[in-house]
């Protein structure tokens, strides 16, 4: 039995030093593959694995989760994945709000879009057979009324209006400066350690307290908890409670030492 045990640490301790090379054929995922996952992980916050991974025996998964979490480290540091972050960063960076127009420039744009439907309808006349006639007749009396009205606009309250939107529009674009000097703050351009940061937190935040030995039961041909306050956890709660206890806790041991060693 000694001899057993002897024999079984010196495999673990062998196994825990093996690089990602050494697991992609039990994942039967590749690098890039596994790249994808890190990067979706990191970006939105998920703690998705390859499906294959349920697979691999209880025995390989914590060094198979400390040769992943190695590898993370170092992609997440590296050059390329800045390039991702910074792509990613833009993409959700916020946008500047779209300001209200004075009245004289809605009205202005309103009367150009309306002139172009009306030159629109005077081709589709001309063209149009002659028992179509009388139908753009109407059509395009009508169009050109609205032409004239707005040509000679009642003007009286556009200043009240232009108070409005102006008061408006500097409501809207406080509120983006705020937005833009948080997101700056949260996520600076080339510095992907505060996402990193952040989603390590919130790993270790989600997946605290597993009861791995809680009882499932099938309920409509499917596998529930037993206890309610269990089946009511969220979907990462869960996802680590199938990812078992060698897993997540191998995993939250290495996102510990990740954050204690960042500066």
């Amino acid at each position: 039995m000694r001899r057993v045990l002897v024999v079984s640490m010196v495999l673990f301790a062998v196994t825990l030093g093996a690089g990602i090379e050494d697991y992609l054929a039990d994942m039967k995922s590749t690098k890039k593959q596994v790249e994808d996952f890190i990067q979706a992980n990191f970006h939105y916050g998920s703690f998705s694995y390859p499906s294959a991974c349920t697979l691999i025996p209880v025995n390989k998964r914590a060094a198979l989760v400390r040769a992943v979490g190695e590898y993370t480290r170092t992609f997440v540091e590296s050059a390329a994945f800045k390039k991702i972050y910074d792509e990613f960063r833009e993409e959700q960076k916020p946008r500047a709000p779209e300001l209200l127009p004075t009245m004289a420039e809605a009205r202005k744009k309103q009367l150009a879009e309306m002139k172009a439907a009306l030159a629109e309808q005077e081709k589709a006349a001309a063209k149009a057979p002659a028992e179509q006639k009388a139908m753009y007749k109407d059509i395009l009396a009508s169009l050109r009324k609205a032409v004239k009205d707005m040509e000679n606009p009642d003007t009286s309250q556009d200043a009240e209006m232009d108070k409005y939107m102006q008061e408006a529009n500097r409501t809207a674009t406080e509120e983006y400066q705020k937005e833009i000097a948080e997101y700056e703050r949260d996520y600076p351009k080339g510095d992907p350690r505060p996402l990193v940061k952040k989603r390590l937190q919130t790993f270790l935040e989600a997946t605290k307290n597993v009861d791995y030995g809680a009882k499932l039961i099938k309920k409509n041909k499917m596998m529930v908890f037993a206890n309610d306050e269990f089946e009511n956890k969220d979907g990462n709660w869960k996802l680590a409670f199938r990812a078992g206890k060698e897993a997540t806790e191998a995993a939250r041991t290495f996102a510990q030492e990740w954050l204690k060693g960042m500066k």
